[in-house]
Order: C-alpha cells, then structure tokens, then sequence
C-alpha cells in the first residue's frame, strides 16, 4: 500500500534526528568550526561517489549513491562512534549497530531498499560496498584536510594514527588507493596540519 503523508511526516523526522547526529570532524562555518553531522557527512559522500562513478563504469553507480546514504543510518539508534574513542565505545559498536537494524528493520519494514543497501554495505561483499566503506574512511581526512587540520589539531591525532587505522580498510577497494597515496602525500608536504607521528 502507498505510504500516506503520516508515514512521510514520519520519515521526516527520522531524518531530522540524522541531521542531529554530530561526528568528531569538524567544518568551518560562518567563521567557526562546528561539527559536521550525519546527514552532511552522507549526502558529501553519495555525491563523491556519483562523481568518482563516471570513472568507474563497472561499479553499479546507483548502489554507490543508495550505499554513500544509508550507510550511516543505524546511527538513529546507535549513535556515532569515534574511531580513537573509549574502549568501551569501540568494544560495543558493533552490537549496538546490530541492534539499531533490528529497529530500523521494525520501524521501516515498508523501505526495504534502504535496509537491503545498509546490510548490503555492512556486509562489503561487493566491490560498490567495499568502494563506499573505503571512501567513507577517505572523506573524514578531505574534509579535515580543507578545514586546516582543526579535527586533526584538536584531538591530537598524527599521521600516523590515522595511516594506522584506515589503509588496511581503504585497502579493500583498489580503485582508491591512488586517492588515499595522494592525500597521504599532501598531508607530508602539510605537517602544519597533521603531525606525523
């Protein structure tokens, strides 16, 4: 059955609690820096990957844009976790992403394309899942990158640290590589903005 405005206002607001969900990376806005959310943080990366599809024709463009927007969505339920948080935060993401489907899938049984690309995403069987995950772990760094460091500066990250934690990830998708080895190149030319270690 056609969903009626009820269910849209309900979606709505759904999305509204996304907009609500703040990450560690922080933008420049109006001569501060504020947190970047959810709803930004996903639709920056549905639009990087339609613009990267054209260069890659052999990876099913719609799966990237539906994957780059809904791959964040059980964080309604299970919040954003930092990649250098507490052991407690890292040590329970799993399972309360895992919980925050099983709602999802209640609340949203009538959207099943939105649930069949976020379990497609998680599973990264494919090689749009694998592309998407890889530059979901590029994106945060741009965006530090033309922010002047200040997510990088604020929370002492090195070069390092990050090298440490997202080439095994970025990895999983080659056509990427190419992009993270240059990212990782201006970041040597920029140690005002990251140190290395």
């Amino acid at each position: 059955m056609q969903p009626d405005i009820h269910r849209l206002l309900e979606l709505q607001k759904v999305l509204a609690v996304f907009n609500t969900i703040e990450r560690v990376v922080h933008r420049e806005h109006h001569g501060t820096y504020v947190a970047e959310n959810d709803t930004e943080h996903s639709y920056n990366l549905a639009m990087t990957a339609w613009y990267l599809s054209s260069w890659f024709p052999e990876l099913d463009k719609n799966k990237l844009i539906q994957y780059s927007l809904a791959h964040d969505l059980v964080e309604i339920h299970a919040g954003d976790t930092y990649i250098y948080g507490s052991s407690e935060e890292l040590n329970s993401k799993k399972q309360r992403e895992a919980d925050a489907l099983v709602k999802l899938k209640k609340e949203w049984s009538d959207f099943g394309d939105m649930l069949n690309a976020i379990e497609a995403y998680e599973a990264k069987a494919s090689p749009e899942a694998k592309f998407v995950y890889a530059l979901d772990k590029i994106m945060p760094m741009m965006q530090i990158y033309i922010n002047d460091g200040y997510s990088w500066k604020k929370h002492n990250v090195t070069l390092k640290m990050t090298q440490d934690y997202k080439t095994p990830k970025i990895s999983l998708s080659p056509e990427l590589l190419h992009y993270y080895n240059q990212l990782n190149a201006l970041l040597l030319e920029h140690p005002e903005l990251i140190k290395k270690a």
